[in-house]
């Protein structure tokens, strides 16, 4: 059975007297790609930046079999991809779409050392296989938000996580983007060796990959299982608290309003 490199043992995160998660326990194994679904404010980032090392909290927390605090050393930090929910930038910042990319090279290579020939064709690479490649000499801040998207995911791949968190990797895009964007990601779970945690409150979009849901609400986790026994009318009811149903087409899923 694959090793659990990432679990959490009764975590907790409070901010200004508010339990953002609440003694989460969770595990999740080699090459397991888990949805994390809930509402707005049900601790989803909160338990993304547990992870990624960003967030202080109470608990204890092993990854790749070795207990962390969050403060990380780099050789941990660059096991792990992070895709934020959006990639804004300032327009007029001088950076181009490669050199955002290349970016994700920088970790591995150390403090003061320049990513070499290999991790620029490896970008190239990986630019060519998110369809961006001939975005690769445009200023970063004039690229759509899709486009940017994925850019922060072509810079993830580059670092070559074992684990990779995306946090509402679709939210804010047009509905074509989002599907593109989505089918990306089902690629680079196929082709690259990596555990994926995907956050998302909508469970209309949910790629094929994903066969294990976690529903998280005001902090604690409410649910862990099969995605298809998740996505219920009775389950997804409880968790939004808002009746809700299920109905089946073209052999997926989709969920309305009761």
């Amino acid at each position: 059975m694959n090793r659990p490199i990432v679990e959490l043992n009764n975590v907790s995160v409070r901010k200004s007297r508010r339990w953002l998660l609440d003694r989460i326990n969770l595990s999740v194994r080699d090459r397991e790609f888990v949805g994390i679904i809930g509402p707005n404010g049900a601790g989803k980032t909160s338990l993304l930046n547990v992870i990624a090392g960003f967030e202080k909290f109470s608990g204890e927390l092993c990854l790749f079999g070795r207990s962390e605090t969050w403060i990380r050393g780099r050789k941990t930090r660059v096991r792990i991809g992070y895709v934020p929910q959006s990639f804004d930038i300032d327009p007029a910042f001088p950076i181009l779409a490669k050199e955002a990319v290349m970016t994700g090279a920088c970790g591995r290579a150390g403090l003061f050392r320049s990513p070499g020939k290999i991790e620029q064709d490896r970008a190239a690479a990986v630019m060519e296989m998110m369809r961006v490649a001939h975005l690769a000499d445009r200023p970063l801040g004039h690229l759509s938000g899709g486009e940017r998207q994925k850019i922060s995911l072509a810079r993830a791949i580059l670092q070559r996580p074992e684990v990779l968190l995306l946090d509402e990797p679709t939210a804010n895009l047009d509905i074509a983007v989002q599907k593109e964007v989505l089918n990306l990601i089902g690629e680079i779970y196929e082709r690259e060796s990596m555990s994926v945690l995907f956050v998302t409150h909508d469970f209309n979009l949910l790629p094929d990959s994903m066969k294990r849901a976690v529903f998280l609400n005001h902090g604690r986790i409410v649910f862990d299982g099969d995605v298809n026994d998740a996505l219920t009318g009775a389950n997804l009811s409880r968790l939004f608290e808002y009746p809700l149903e299920t109905f089946m087409r073209n052999g997926r899923r989709f969920v309305s309003f009761g």
